[in-house]
């Protein structure tokens, strides 16, 4: 898998159901609460990465920025 958006978790989790109505499999890492439950400070809070298969990274960047370009 590779890292396709990094931003806030709503933001996220709403592009992540976009992608999974599409049949793209998409991962969530929240590295802030990753390493606070391992005693460690590293990332923001409510910032999470998402990632796709990378056969998919295409299709799901266009979904991404078509979204983004209807929001402006």
């Amino acid at each position: 898998m590779k890292r396709i958006i990094y931003g806030h978790l709503v933001e996220i989790e709403m592009y992540r159901d976009m992608l999974e109505k599409e049949n793209i499999t998409c991962m969530i890492k929240n590295e802030f609460e990753e390493a606070s439950h391992a005693g460690f400070g590293s990332g923001l809070p409510g910032n999470v990465d998402l990632f796709v298969d990378e056969e998919n990274i295409e299709k799901a960047s266009f979904i991404i920025n078509a979204h983004k370009e209807s929001q402006k």
